[in-house]
């Protein structure tokens, strides 16, 4: 399957955080963040994007180097990851577009707007209005 965008985000934002993770030594947070990437891998059902599925391998290697062995082989590869260089990520990719804002009037919240992160106080005020309730 094609990769879509929102999987290219979370797949490049997780290689982005392993690998500092990982030069870190909090190898938890790591783990963390490859199941968030499992979890949304999971809900494609059958629409996995192989290059998803082998660079979450790859990132998995270091913490269960036999499952990792193990799965490379699963996607149609012959020769050991060992030899496979270490995930690349495009910090382009790591950067949020767009951000949710809550929506206050009278400090009770009101609701929430997506708008583009650079947007000024008049667009964010104009989307807020659109939302009211």
């Amino acid at each position: 399957a094609e990769m879509d965008d929102e999987t290219t985000k979370i797949l490049h934002k997780t290689m982005k955080k392993v690998t500092e993770d990982i030069e870190s030594m909090s190898f938890n947070t790591a783990i963390s963040a490859m199941m968030v990437l499992t979890n949304h891998l999971t809900s494609l059902k059958d629409q996995v994007p192989k290059e998803a599925a082998e660079k979450l391998v790859l990132m998995v290697s270091p913490f269960a180097p036999h499952i990792g062995e193990e799965c490379w082989s699963l996607l149609g590869h012959e020769t050991s990851l060992a030899h496979h260089p270490w995930v690349e990520y495009d910090e382009s990719l790591c950067v949020d577009n767009t951000v949710v804002i809550g929506v206050q009037v009278n400090g009770k919240k009101r609701g929430e707007i997506e708008i583009a992160v650079d947007a000024d106080q008049d667009t964010a005020m104009t989307e807020a209005k659109k939302d009211s309730k």
